[in-house]
């Protein structure tokens, strides 16, 4: 390949990254390529984006940025996963392909400039989403007021209650 070209991609990929903040790298070793085609539609069903690319093109990609920890993760066969809008999506996939795929094994990932290795990834992995933190947050923001209609709904239920006793009561 020649240096303009791996330069290009280089840049291009720089471009892709820069604001991404957590890059996560995979090592397949003798997968085949069935199952490599598997992680490639996993990824990109939770909205990630895998390239498997050369080791230098992401070193000179990621130099000089947030994610220049990694560079010394970068040997042998490496997939570079990302999701800028979910930081925890594609340590999700890799973690739970990794469990059913003996060739494939996460090596690192870098979060806001700190490397992690597969203990920390699978760390965050398990953060939620944030779909899931927005439906929390909303949940946080309902239940004060909800549970203040049923305080304010329980003398009324009460008298009704008292009331249809009565009647039960005379009726008999």
């Amino acid at each position: 390949m020649e240096k303009s070209t791996k330069i290009a991609k280089s840049a291009e990929l720089r471009e892709q990254i820069e604001d991404v903040t957590a890059l996560v790298l995979v090592e397949f070793d003798k997968l085949t390529v069935a199952d490599a085609d598997e992680l490639r539609n996993r990824f990109r069903d939770a909205g990630c984006t895998y390239k498997v690319l050369k080791n230098s093109t992401i070193r000179f990609a990621i130099a000089g940025t947030e994610h220049e920890p990694l560079t010394p993760h970068l040997k042998g066969v490496t997939g570079l996963a990302y999701n800028a809008d979910d930081p925890g999506a594609p340590a999700r996939v890799a973690r739970d392909f990794a469990k059913d795929h003996d060739a494939v094994n996460v090596k690192a990932a870098v979060i806001q400039g700190e490397v992690l290795d597969a203990a920390g990834v699978s760390r965050l992995a398990d953060m939620p989403g944030p779909l899931e933190l927005k439906a929390k947050l909303l949940t946080l923001f309902i239940t004060p007021a909800t549970n203040m209609v049923k305080v304010m709904q329980a003398p009324l239920r009460d008298m009704l209650n008292v009331l249809n006793a009565k009647k039960d009561k005379d009726a008999a």
